[in-house]
């Protein structure tokens, strides 16, 4: 069962409400990684937090955001075209004879055309909705610690690594670990307690 939870994700308001510090540094390496081509996944209202840059390490971040939605605009755009160009074949064949080939390619084609659509109008509203805050495993949110005595607010990951693995477990394994309240000690001591590795904070980061 996949779990979801809904984060708050404008950082400014932690930063309000608890006094906390933003780690800009991983803020901008979890942007930049995206950027470069990582299978990062940050939700759109984190996207958001930087949308009025206040710091050049701000601007730099909304630098590689507008970066990353160009490229999967242009994606989108270019399987948009490859697959209006599949749905007129399609059409033109079945114009002449209905096969079951050209029923399949149209059907598929017109559900890649929607879906295309879709991405290509979140990529460009800047209304904010519900789901562009809420996070599902392997998702990145801003999470407030306590390190050396202070509130500090760092991009970190919706997963968990069981203790001593190495990172490519990640993705050989990417399931999410649950256990019932009154038995963690048995299911879940090689994730809880002082083996616990808890929120992977950048991609490239070793825990």
């Amino acid at each position: 069962m996949c779990y979801s939870a809904q984060i708050q994700a404008d950082y400014r308001k932690y930063v309000r409400m608890f006094g906390a510090h933003m780690s800009i540094r991983e803020f901008a390496q979890l942007y930049w990684e995206r950027a470069e081509g990582s299978n990062v996944r940050i939700p759109k209202a984190m996207d958001a937090a930087f949308s009025v840059p206040q710091s050049d390490e701000e601007r730099r971040i909304k630098e590689a955001i507008d970066r990353f939605n160009g490229e999967q605009a242009t994606r989108l755009e270019q399987e948009l075209f490859k697959q209006r160009a599949r749905l007129a074949d399609a059409e033109r064949t079945l114009q002449g004879k209905t096969t079951k080939a050209a029923t399949e390619s149209k059907r598929i084609a017109t559900s890649k055309i929607e879906s295309a659509l879709r991405g290509l109008d979140d990529l460009r509203r800047t209304e904010l909705k519900d789901r562009d805050s809420r996070i599902f495993p392997g998702k990145y949110a801003p999470v407030m610690i306590m390190e050396d005595g202070k509130r500090v607010i760092k991009p970190m990951r919706y997963h968990c690594r069981p203790a001593g693995k190495p990172a490519f477990y990640d993705k050989k394994y990417p399931g999410t670990y649950n256990a019932r309240f009154d038995n963690l000690k048995a299911s879940g001591r090689d994730f809880l307690g002082i083996r616990t590795v808890l929120l992977s904070r950048m991609p490239s980061m070793k825990t």
